[in-house]
């Protein structure tokens, strides 16, 4: 199935490439390449700061500083944040769905 019941596609996407940095199977350079899309060329950046055509004051003036970049990650750590606040009483909801189909497919009789 590839619905998600609490989470939205892209938030379960968020967290699948942020465990996947944590496993080591992402550069944790290519998930901020990816998240911070809209937001400026980051990975070009970096590249830049690598081959030395950039300081390092001056990639962390673009980057570390203004934290433009940082505005969606915030806002999806945010939005997880908050879900896994609701988590149990959406898993009450869940539950009381559940018994309520449970209940009309133990019925004798159907509409």
């Amino acid at each position: 199935m590839k619905r998600c019941w609490i989470l939205t596609a892209r938030e379960k996407e968020f967290i699948e490439d942020w465990l996947m940095v944590m496993d080591g199977r992402m550069d944790k350079i290519y998930f901020f390449k990816k998240w911070s899309k809209g937001k400026g060329d980051f990975y070009k950046d970096y590249e830049l700061f690598k081959k030395g055509k950039i300081s390092l004051e001056d990639f962390s003036e673009r980057w570390m500083k203004k934290g433009e970049w940082k505005n969606l990650i915030r806002v999806m750590k945010y939005r997880i944040n908050l879900k896994m606040r609701n988590l149990e009483k959406i898993m009450n909801e869940i539950e009381k769905e559940i018994n309520l189909m449970k209940k009309f497919m133990e019925v004798n009789e159907w509409p």
